[in-house]
């Protein structure tokens, strides 16, 4: 469709937005986008849609209707639509206390239980233009300079492409940075060279601790490998139903890692739904180190090349390194699986090995598929499973004369993630590659996976 000119003349639209054209969009947002619509909103939606009619040369909000939902409106306009649809109002330093928390008590606590070895994850969820992404950076980027070797790393995610179009230019108004401290806006602000303009520009330094992608949250493969340390997702929430938050916060909720932290906006609460995240301070919330996982449980030690299946309350251990570990758990039935495999499949690179193992269980190529098959002779469905996995370290190196081949480790992973799309299945939280090993304890029957990561090869245990 042919867009107007910017500084053409706007055509007036005639007549309003019909009822049943009002209540197709909102159906339409609500189901895709979460945001609650209803009546007393339509002067709104309509007066926000008038802007594209306007920009396209449409005369009514039925034609545009229609045009959004054609083939090519789908493609091309259905992403401005919800562009315009979504709200986008943030600040820098908004709800400053939260930064407060986060360095007095919840890094401290981190640190303390992990380490300095790990990267610590952080993730913005509903980041809008970036302005929260880039205050998180500056603070934790302060902290590193005050506590030498922490290390740290920030996804920002948003459903508007055209906010985080914004947001990784990092370009804003002088008048909006106002509530970055002083400090901090001399080290990590740099002004523009045409002073007229009134803009300045977040440094590169921090600009590069933030990836920004699109992802809806309403949708239930948020498509991450990694678990967080800690998730942003304040002022989001409110948009949506209770049903719809509660939905939200659950998924949040599997992409945390235990122990981890979730910040909401001041005004919304998790009373009411049911979360298993417990209130730490107002709108701080913590999944618990071992929610639901009593220490009377009977532990089983899981060595490589072996496959363990349960329906009853299991602890299983294993140690990794190259290897990987999947595990696989069906909450509705509350059956679980677990492998520990050492190699992608039989090839040339086994006789680098000093493994006394062998059978089906030892490659990943082989070792997946029967571990779906016997879930299914339990009554699981594949779309109900919530997949993990862990391991595919770098600790390994081989002389196999082949250049081509990926590292043990890599390729692992590698192999997982292949039979994972061949089945259409999604992993659902990761922490694979490195150079270090991972102790994990998994629950079965809750799917919860506790890690810790091993610096000397020697901890393992195994020869592998």
């Amino acid at each position: 469709m042919e867009q107007i000119p910017e500084n053409s003349v706007r055509k007036t639209i005639v007549d309003p937005m019909a009822d049943s054209i009002f209540s197709q969009f909102s159906q339409f947002i609500q189901a895709e986008l979460g945001i609650k619509m209803p009546p007393a909103k339509k002067t709104m939606l309509q007066a926000r849609l008038q802007k594209r009619l306007w920009k396209l040369g449409i005369d009514s909000f039925d034609a545009y209707y229609d045009y959004v939902f054609s083939p090519d409106g789908r493609e091309s306009e259905l992403p401005q639509m919800i562009d315009v649809v979504t709200t986008n109002k943030t600040d820098f330093f908004r709800e400053s206390n939260h930064f407060d928390f986060l360095v007095e008590r919840v890094l401290p606590e981190m640190i303390e239980r992990h380490g300095l070895d790990k990267r610590f994850m952080l993730w913005c969820a509903g980041s809008s233009s970036g302005e929260e992404p880039y205050s998180l950076a500056m603070v934790l980027h302060n902290f590193s300079e005050q506590v030498h070797g922490f290390k740290f790393f920030i996804l920002a995610t948003d459903i508007s492409t055209r906010v985080l179009d914004k947001a990784k230019l990092g370009i804003y108004d002088e008048e909006s940075v106002e509530p970055v401290p002083a400090a901090f806006r001399e080290k990590y602000l740099l002004r523009s060279k045409e002073r007229g303009k009134g803009l300045i520009r977040i440094s590169p330094n921090i600009r590069s601790f933030v990836k920004f992608r699109r992802l809806n949250l309403i949708r239930n493969d948020f498509s991450l490998r990694e678990t967080m340390d800690i998730i942003f997702c304040r002022n989001v929430i409110i948009y949506f139903d209770r049903d719809t938050q509660e939905h939200v916060i659950n998924r949040l909720y599997h992409h945390l890692s235990p122990g981890g932290y979730l910040f909401t906006g001041h005004s919304e609460t998790l009373n009411g739904l049911s979360v298993p995240l417990k209130p730490v301070a107002h709108t701080v919330y913590q999944k618990e180190l071992t929610s639901d996982m009593p220490a009377h449980l009977p532990v089983v030690t899981l060595k490589p090349a072996e496959l363990f299946i349960s329906e009853r309350p299991v602890i299983v251990r294993t140690v990794l390194g190259s290897c990987v570990a999947v595990t696989m758990f069906d909450r509705k039935l509350g059956v679980s699986a677990i492998c520990h495999a050492l190699l992608p499949e039989g090839d040339e690179r086994s006789s680098a090995f000093d493994v006394q193992t062998s059978g089906p269980y030892k490659y990943v190529k082989t070792v997946i598929p029967i571990m779906l098959q016997r879930l299914r002779n339990y009554g699981v469905e594949q779309k109900n499973l919530e997949i993990k996995l862990f391991g595919g370290a770098d600790m390994l190196v081989t002389e196999t004369g082949n250049p081509n081949l990926l590292p043990v480790g890599k390729a692992n992973i590698h192999a997982v993630l292949q039979i994972m799309k061949a089945q259409k299945l999604n992993v659902v939280v990761s922490d694979v590659g490195g150079n270090v090993g991972r102790k994990i304890l998994f629950y079965t029957h809750t799917g919860e996976v506790l890690l810790k990561r091993i610096q000397a090869s020697t901890e393992l245990g195994w020869s592998i």
